[in-house]
């Protein structure tokens, strides 16, 4: 009777909404059958905490049919009172875009439900990215939480990934409405949310069991005699620790304690868990190691002793059955970024700031690798390192945001891929002797790595785990004994001798490519013989003609600068970049080794980068649609609070002001510096893309009125592209509220210049450009409104602060124009905003306040 009246009021309090997450759509007594015996077994064992009782199961299918009934006479109602409604909720033209506009803007209960439950019918990759407006309705809107409750709840249940990302916006935009109002069903679902009230249920279905491919610790047959011996010595020098740990116990407690006793201390993670004895042993040994996240200094802060999917005697299971917190590892592992991030203000110099990061970098090691990941990379990946020597701490006055460069590699699945072995920095590599290695260079080829998301598109992703050694670690790798040499660090030269020549020693003048070595001297001309030997005869005065060659033209590469250490770490190539760390990591050698970079930022709120981020991803799809030869460069923003966050840095790009102070060039010598000569395709091709992102833009910058558009803000990539960052003022919000900038957008005589003057084929086909992208933007404008309406309603943000921002938005369309009179006033605003004056005199005072070049 207890039984029955526990099970009773467990039952009752449940949210209909709640239950129907896990309802099936139909009935099948055979399986409702299984599932009552299954979870019969569960409750037995004790082995999870949410399995439902007959009874419960009883409820849960009542309420699928109550909730069947309920859809039915909604569409029955609206087929009655909004038949062209539901004609176009039905149809292939209904967009994402259009069900969340008119879940906002429809004021009938009904319409709402229904659209409530029309969520279920589309993408999850759609709706994820209107999750912010989704969060602000469930926030501000009772009506709209209500119906979209089962959406979030049933997704938060199915998904991790989604569970953080809505802890986090939830967490953001609380935390205004906290300070002018009472707590609301918002801040449970929070809570519920955080406490995993609607545990994500985590699954894992294997190609093949027991193949030794899926682990991550086999290695090429290539390397097996190495690594054999190397584990030999591990083991024996384990083996040593461990006797010296039983005579350290026995020492202190007085007695002799069996090597048995203590061995379990030892034993691999994958073995804990094992029964290995009887008795009170037996339970020891089958006790998990104590929680420690959070705790930097346990080696395990990023660890929630989650052994579900461990390989024990080649089986692994299918689904995670115990109550180890899911969410908590990547939640500690922001919130360790933001603590540093945090705490770098308060040290006095840039340079000591960076020397504070390297070493709270390196303290972040000892936890790693774990299974975290960085959210807005969208592909499955586990953390490994950090490279903490590379981070640096960006340009900034007031706070100290700073970029970070971690070390990943790919997996099938973030929960139940294994994780490499542990590898510690302190570990001497195997380089390779200058004498033998031109012999290993000729006779193997060392990939390139590309980019990132590419190459992760172009790898086999059938069996990640499997791919786990890297062609260049054959290539380091012989069978001779005599050509190893240990070093305790990989320097940057030593990275470039696999891709330089190697300097004349034991008769060998370097080397060269397979198809040149290899030349039949029966085919080789006298013509190029006689070249040949002229290639060695040469004159001083050539070299330092050469030298002097070199200087003046290509790439300028910016030296460390203790006042702005970032310059010289964003102007370094990114593929060399990686390169030159992957050779000097530990995890260097595993083929699906990637990295990847994160700026960490730190009293900004970055909801309104967020913002921009949608609206630039919107336009983006609709210049694609509507071919409109314009660049634009979302960045991705992950939101974690209202005051701290993560920003996908731009690679191989950095800023005008960067350029200028190191170069001391003109943005055009530069370009020609960079780009070659003004007739070369390099250039031409630059100044196009130049063009094309100028445009783009400055339409952005003109619909959302972006403010804050110094030199330091605007960065230059390496294919000559203008990319805008920083949209922490735009809309109503200015810096200060001194409202410096009062033009359009932002175009300088240096831009113009670029072009190649105001007569110039490039500067007509920049306005033609702004003309062609506002003509798109307002054929598009209902998919652009709904992401800023949405977000004003009663929001806090700063730009949101004066007045009805979204009816400025709205006439900025200029939807009352022809395109005779949007073309004159397209010309119009091009000439203002070149002539404007406020734009030099917000340059002037940013170079005075802060030193940012003009």
């Amino acid at each position: 009777m207890m039984f029955f009246r526990r099970h009773v009021q467990k039952t009752i309090p449940i949210n209909n909404s709640t239950l129907s997450s896990s309802i099936p759509l139909s009935l099948d007594t055979s399986n409702i059958a299984e599932d009552e015996r299954e979870s019969a077994a569960e409750n037995e064992l004790s082995t999870t905490p949410t399995a439902l009782s007959p009874i419960e199961k009883t409820t849960v299918f009542s309420n699928d049919i109550d909730s069947q009934t309920t859809t039915t006479s909604t569409i029955e109602h609206l087929a009655v009172k909004h038949p062209g409604l539901l004609r176009l909720f039905d149809s292939t033209v209904c967009t994402v875009s259009i069900i969340i506009s008119y879940l906002f803007s429809s004021k009938e209960p009904i319409v709402q439900q229904f659209l409530g439950r029309k969520l279920f019918d589309y993408p999850q990759e759609e709706l994820d990215f209107y999750l912010p407006q989704l969060i602000n309705m469930y926030i501000h809107i009772q009506s709209i939480s209500t119906v979209i409750h089962e959406y979030i709840t049933t997704r938060c249940s199915q998904s991790v990934e989604f569970s953080l990302q809505c802890a986090w916006l939830l967490d953001a935009y609380i935390a205004d409405q906290m300070k002018v109002a009472k707590p609301n069903a918002a801040v449970r679902l929070l809570f519920d949310i955080l406490y995993e009230k609607y545990k994500p249920k985590i699954t894992y279905n294997p190609t093949t069991i027991n193949n030794s491919s899926n682990n991550h610790h086999r290695l090429d047959e290539e390397e097996n005699e190495n690594v054999n011996s190397q584990e030999d010595e591990m083991k024996a020098e384990r083996a040593l620790s461990q006797d010296n740990l039983m005579l350290q116990i026995s020492r202190k407690k007085g007695h002799q304690k069996s090597r048995s006793d203590v061995s379990g201390l030892m034993l691999p993670r994958n073995k804990r868990s094992l029964p290995i004895m009887n008795g009170e042993a037996s339970k020891q040994h089958r006790r998990q190691p104590r929680l420690c996240l959070g705790d930097l200094n346990s080696g395990r802060a990023f660890d929630n002793n989650c052994m579900c999917f461990e390989n024990v005697n080649g089986f692994r299971r299918r689904e995670c059955t115990c109550n180890a917190p899911k969410l908590a590892p990547v939640r500690e592992f922001m919130t360790a970024l933001i603590n540093i991030g945090k705490k770098l203000p308060h040290v006095p110099t840039k340079e000591k700031k960076t020397q504070n990061l390297i070493g709270e970098m390196k303290r972040m090691n000892m936890n790693l690798p774990a299974r975290v990941w960085i959210p807005f990379y969208k592909f499955p990946h586990h953390v490994v390192r950090i490279a903490y020597t590379e981070s640096t701490v960006l340009n900034s006055r007031d706070r100290a945001p700073y970029i970070v460069y971690i070390e990943i590699v790919l997996c099938d699945n973030i929960f139940a891929s294994p994780l490499p072995m542990k590898q510690n920095d302190s570990k001497l590599r195997s380089t390779r002797s200058e004498e033998n290695l031109t012999h290993h260079i000729n006779n193997h080829q060392i990939p390139s790595t590309s980019g990132l998301i590419g190459s992760y598109l172009n790898c086999e992703t059938q069996s990640l785990d499997s791919e786990l050694i890297d062609s260049y670690r054959s290539f380091v790798n012989s069978e001779d004994a005599d050509i190893w040499s240990t070093s305790d660090d990989v320097t940057g030269d030593d990275a470039q001798l696999s891709h330089q020549s190697v300097p004349r020693r034991n008769g060998l003048i370097g080397y060269r490519s397979n198809h040149a070595m290899n030349i039949n001297p029966e085919t080789q001309s006298i013509r190029s013989t006689e070249s040949h030997l002229s290639q060695q005869e040469i004159m001083p005065s050539d070299i330092r003609k050469r030298l002097t060659e070199v200087k003046t033209t290509g790439p300028i590469l910016f030296e460390r600068d203790p006042d702005d250490p970032s310059a010289a770490a964003l102007k370094e190539p990114w593929d060399k970049k990686e390169q030159r760390i992957r050779l000097a990591s530990p995890y260097g050698h595993l083929r699906n080794w990637r990295l990847v970079a994160a700026i960490v930022k730190c009293g900004d709120d970055l909801r309104h980068e967020l913002l921009a981020y949608q609206f630039m991803v919107r336009l983006k799809e609709i210049w694609l649609c509507e071919h409109v030869p314009v660049f634009v460069r979302p960045i991705n923003i992950l939101v974690l609070s209202n005051n701290s966050g993560l920003i996908e840095p731009i690679l191989n790009a950095v800023s005008l002001h960067q350029i200028k102070k190191n170069s001391k060039l003109s943005l055009r010598n530069y370009f020609l510096r960079e780009f070659g000569t003004e007739r070369s395709e390099q250039f031409l091709t630059s100044v196009r893309n130049f063009v094309q992102s100028c445009a783009a833009y400055s339409i952005i910058c003109y619909l959302l009125q972006v403010k804050d558009r110094h030199n330091g803000n605007i960065l230059l990539d390496d294919e000559g592209h203008v990319i805008h960052i920083d949209f922490g003022y735009m809309l109503s919000a200015t810096p200060k509220n001194l409202g410096f900038e009062s033009s359009p957008f932002k175009i300088t005589q240096e831009f113009v210049d670029i072009m190649g003057g105001l007569q110039s084929d490039m500067y007509g086909y920049y306005k033609i450009l702004i003309l062609q992208g506002l003509l798109a933007a307002r054929k598009h404008m209902d998919k652009l409104m709904p992401i800023v309406e949405i977000m004003q309603h009663g929001s806090q943000l700063n730009c949101f602060s004066k007045g009805n921002v979204t009816l400025g938005l709205r006439e900025r369309f200029h939807l009352n124009m022809t395109d005779e009179q949007l073309e004159f006033n397209v010309e119009k605003m091009v000439e203002s905003s070149l002539n404007s004056l406020t734009t030099r005199v917000y340059d002037t005072f940013q170079y005075y306040t802060n030193g940012i070049s003009k």
